[in-house]
Order: C-alpha cells, then structure tokens, then sequence
C-alpha cells in the first residue's frame, strides 16, 4: 500500500521478536510508572488503587486486541495513523497522526519530567541539569538508529523486570504476607474511572510499537505477539508492585509518604541505589521508545505527502534523521516550557493527563478503523466487530466519566490541541485544492 518513492525513502526491516518486546517494554517504563503514574493513581484514589490500575490495564488490553487484529493487516511504517490513513479517510488519518505524535511527545516527556523528580529528590541534583542530561541521553540514542537501541533496550528491560519482581516480593514479605482487600475501599465512579486513565498510562507504552512495524522482520507474526505480551507484562507487573507497597502503607505504615524513602528505611540503600538505577534507565529508555514512535508517524505522514516530504529522508543507519530531527525539538520545546511554567511536579501531571486523554482517542480511531474494515465483511468478522465496538464503548466511557475529575485547564489545553488538528487538516486540504486548481 502506498506510493513508492524510492530506495532513500524506505526503512530496512532490521528487528525481531525480542527486539520490540524489550524496546516496547522499556517504553513502558513499568518500573519509573509506580513511582510516578502509579503515585498519582494511589493518591487519586488509595487501597483501590491497584483496581484503577487493572481496570486501565483492561481498557488497553481490549484496544490492544484491536491493534493485534489491525497490525496484521498492516505491516507498514506509522502504526495509528496507517491505520486511519488506508481504512477511513486521508483527513482522518492526519488528524489520528496529528494526535499520536501529541500522545507520542507528551508521554515521553513525562518520562523525563518523572525521572528527573527522583534524581532531585534522592540527590539533590539540579532539576534542568538532570532533565537535559536524561533528554540528551535520549536524543543520541534516536540519531544512532534503531539497531543499537534495540539491544540497549533488552539489556535494560531484564534488569527492569527483575528489579519489579524484587520489589513485589520484598514489600509482600514485609507484611508477613498479610493481603488486604482493595474491593473494600469505597470510591466514586468517576474518579475511579480518572484513575483508570492514569493507570492505562502504565501499560499503554506498548503504543510505541506498531510505529515502527516498517522495520520489524515478519511483522505479521512479530508486531501482534509484542503488543499482547508487553501488555499483560507490564500491567501485570506494575498493578502487583503497586499492590504489595499498598499492602504495606496499610499493615506498617509509610514513611513520609515517599516510597523512595519507605525503600531506603526498610530494605537499605543497597535496594534504593538499585530502585534509582531501574528509574534513571527508565527515563531514557521509555523517552527513546515513544521518540522513535513519533519520528516514524512524523515519516509515515511525510511519506504521503501529508507534511513536508523532507521528513520521510532516509540517512544511513540514522534512519529518518530530518524526522528524528523534528522529533527532538518538539520534546525540547515540551519540556522546557512546561518546566519553566508549572515545575516538576505539575508539568508531569499535566503532560501526563493530556497524554492519556490523546491515547484514548487515538485507540477510538483505531477502534473505528477495525470496525470499518470488519463491516465490509461482517458475516464472517463478527467477533472483530464486536471486539471494534466493546472497545469503542469503554473507552469513550471511561475517557467521558474521567473529564469531570480531571482539571478543568488540562481538559481545556487537550480541546486546544485538538481543534488545531483539525484546523491544521483544513488548511493543508485548502492549500492542496488550491493547488490542484492552478
């Protein structure tokens, strides 16, 4: 599918199995998320907290259902946005890109935010110098290709897994492995529902693999067996830490309310030195996922002449370096404005919050892609229409019931961007008709 544009233009398929499990895995961040994403749900909503988690974990997994079914019949380079591209309209397909590479910037760059709030608060570090250090970090590693990133990533993600599994056991053991209920804990509907957004932040980083479906080998087999398993992974991973630190804060009490602190009083330095070496790598590692995921919908949308065709430059082992390029500038503007502007703390939880609200309607288009393509045929794709509308109908559901928890310039700051997609895919049809006249 798609126009051919020459040799210098199309990506070599150079990744397997492993390869995106680990990159995808590292883009989770599941480790850096329970301190971040998985304090902000706790916060939110207490001992149910491991529920919202869950609870988020099954909205992405039934979207991830849907891109399981849609990767297969889509091998390309652009993920969300190829699907909207080929199965509903051009505009569509600009305004699904438009969003992704939003959802894309904003999420890695939380990352950073998160990572950079732990080193400020363990060691004292200036805030600007950690965040440039891990976002530079980050950036030569998107210049050198995907390659060497991909084998960074598997190295780093093993160690991440074990250091999770370590923490869950550590903090059950502490209890006398004692479990507390979290159905006991009464909450609201809506602000569950706004934990569960938060929570999807948690496993949701397998969106950064279909981007780069154009240079994984055997992409119909390798892309759908990624996304379910770093899905169930990291989730699962991640609601079990933040269940057992729950379990903890209720049968021992906390320490200050910092789990970091909590670490280092009752587990030693040694275990706290291990936790912030899993946070700093995290930081890098999921900010170099969702970059590379964002400069491949940057080159799939250049590709198709949607935006300017300099982005969809192929260099070397580079990659799509002008889109890479791009993709760089836009964490940089993202980062320093909303530091500069709000701080650590408050530009991680308003990048967060947008990021999650753009996720929940790009996996809305991906829905509506599948079930386009399964109402071609619905005799014999029943089970894709239903699994395209369940998937549709939760998640507008949660993202409809979270908006009234969710603060009121955050809500408005994603409609912003929103209706300059919109406004964006406007212009370029007008300029493009103007130019078909002349």
């Amino acid at each position: 599918m798609g126009p051919s544009h020459g040799s210098r233009r199309h990506l070599h398929r150079e990744i397997g199995l492993l390869d995106l499990v680990f990159l995808s895995f590292g883009g989770q961040s599941p480790f850096l998320s329970i301190l971040s994403y998985g304090v902000l749900v706790f916060t939110s909503v207490g001992a149910i907290a491991p529920l919202a988690i869950m609870l988020g974990t099954l909205m992405v997994l039934i979207n991830g259902l849907v891109v399981y079914r849609l990767s297969t019949r889509f091998t390309q380079t652009g993920g969300y946005y190829t699907y909207a591209y080929y199965s509903l309209t051009k505009r569509l397909g600009f305004e699904t890109g438009w969003l992704y590479t939003i959802y894309a910037v904003l999420y890695g760059a939380a990352y950073v935010i998160a990572a950079s709030s732990i080193l400020v608060e363990v060691v004292g570090l200036p805030p600007l110098a950690v965040l440039t250090a891990i976002f530079a970090a980050s950036s030569i590693f998107l210049i050198l290709g995907i390659k060497p990133t991909a084998r960074y990533a598997m190295v780093a993600s093993v160690v991440e897994a074990a250091a999770m599994a370590a923490v869950a056991l550590l903090f059950l053991s502490s209890t006398g492995w004692r479990l507390y209920n979290p159905l006991s804990a009464p909450v609201a509907p809506g602000s569950l529902a706004a934990a569960a957004i938060l929570g999807a932040g948690i496993p949701t980083g397998y969106g950064s693999i279909t981007p780069v479906s154009g240079e994984v080998r055997n992409p119909r087999r390798n892309v759908p067996l990624a996304v379910i398993a770093v899905i169930l992974m990291g989730g699962g991973l991640a609601a079990l830490d933040v269940y057992a630190i729950a379990d903890h804060f209720i049968y021992l009490g906390g320490a200050g309310g910092s789990i970091l602190d909590l670490m280092a009083l009752r587990f030693g330095l040694l275990t706290l030195s291990f936790v912030l070496f899993a946070a700093i790598n995290d930081g890098v590692l999921a900010t170099l996922a969702f970059m590379i995921a964002a400069s491949r919908t940057l080159y799939a949308m250049s590709f198709h002449g949607l935006i300017p065709r300099k982005l969809s430059e192929v260099k070397g082992r580079s990659g799509p370096l002008y889109a890479s390029l791009a993709t760089i500038a836009l964490y940089a503007l993202t980062l320093y404005s909303s530091y500069l502007a709000l701080g650590l703390a408050a530009a991680f939880a308003t990048l967060a919050l947008i990021s999650m609200l753009a996720n929940s309607v790009v996996h809305v288009s991906a829905n509506f892609s599948l079930l386009r393509i399964s109402w071609k045929r619905a005799s014999k794709r029943r089970l894709e229409l239903l699994l395209s509308a369940a998937a549709t109908a939760l998640t507008i559901y949660l993202l409809l019931q979270s908006l009234g928890d969710i603060p009121l310039p955050v809500v408005t700051g994603f409609m912003a961007l929103l209706v300059l997609g919109f406004l964006a895919a406007e212009v370029r049809e007008m300029v493009a008709g103007e130019e078909e006249e002349e």
